[in-house]
């Protein structure tokens, strides 16, 4: 067993790498931008401070780090693309460095936005992002695998679960608030994704690590659906009667950054490593509701 160093491990993907870190038996620290989480086992990081990291690493002394942090607010990092290039790729590439020195393993976290949205991409489509998230995580993606040989990057795709730490919605759990308030779920109907369930992603993580496993992999459900797909599985899947589900296109909305169209991440390559299929989204959904 090894001690996990889980970067971010308060937000939501972090807190499912967490959990399954510790259902396989590892030693799991976590690091925390805000308040102090109530359960033990949480170290302060802020990645906007690069130069602190070498040593929080050097402190815990992990066996492998899981990257599970990034500036995720689209609009925000083009207001602010200095802190989102800091955060999603220079604080990445000190940390691959710094696991590489202390000899762990490194398990990076990016995203779909790294492509232009004009077609289904496997990990050999060539990135072309839209806007300057896709930019800074398509950098930091490029500064781990510089800076560590062995690690392994996971482009995920509108991540969801259940986020017991704060009241932070995610792709589901905003639609799911709404529909069941009886309130309206205005949702795209022009954009596709394949929508990444945070268990999936975090189980993909260890299984790769431990097949000794390096490179770039998609990891997400095997479906591609519009945003009003999406919308309406959550509804029949939990149950809500007549949503209230109002399709609208990404030109209706006062969006700052521009988002890809169909940055749909085809799944084969992790699925051939792992010997298993990603799940559909409808039976992610499932487990969402049994484990509610």
């Amino acid at each position: 067993m090894a001690r996990v160093l889980v970067v971010g491990g308060a937000g939501l993907l972090g807190q499912y790498v967490i959990r399954e870190a510790r259902a396989r038996g590892h030693e799991v620290v976590g690091t925390h931008r805000g308040p102090l989480p109530a359960s033990g086992g949480w170290v302060s990081l802020d990645l906007r401070d690069v130069g602190r990291i070498a040593s929080v690493v050097d402190e815990v002394r992990p066996g492998l780090v899981v990257n599970a942090a990034t500036l995720t607010d689209v609009d925000g990092c083009e207001a602010r693309p200095d802190e989102a290039r800091t955060v999603n790729a220079l604080a990445a590439g000190a940390l691959a460095e710094a696991a590489r020195r202390a000899g762990a393993g490194f398990v990076h976290v990016s995203t779909d936005y790294v492509f232009d949205g004009s077609g289904p991409a496997t990990e050999a489509t060539s990135p072309n992002p839209l806007c300057v998230y896709g930019a800074t995580k398509l950098e930091g993606e490029r500064l781990v695998l510089a800076a560590h040989r062995e690690a392994i990057v996971l482009r995920l795709s509108a991540v969801f679960g259940w986020n017991r730490m704060s009241a932070k919605t995610n792709a589901v759990t905003w639609i799911l608030e709404r529909l069941e308030r009886g309130e309206e779920a205005r949702l795209f109907s022009d954009q596709r994704l394949t929508p990444t369930y945070a268990a999936t992603a975090a189980g993909a993580a260890f299984d790769l690590w431990g097949s000794a496993s390096r490179g770039v992999f998609h990891v997400a459900s095997r479906d591609c659906l519009s945003r009003v797909e999406i919308g309406r599985a959550v509804a029949d899947a939990f149950g809500i009667k007549h949503p209230r589900i109002t399709p609208v296109t990404m030109s209706n909305v006062p969006l700052v950054a521009k988002r890809p169209a169909a940055p749909c991440l085809l799944v084969r390559k992790v699925e051939e490593t792992l010997k298993r299929d990603m799940p559909g989204f409808r039976t992610c959904l499932d487990d969402m509701r049994a484990t509610r």
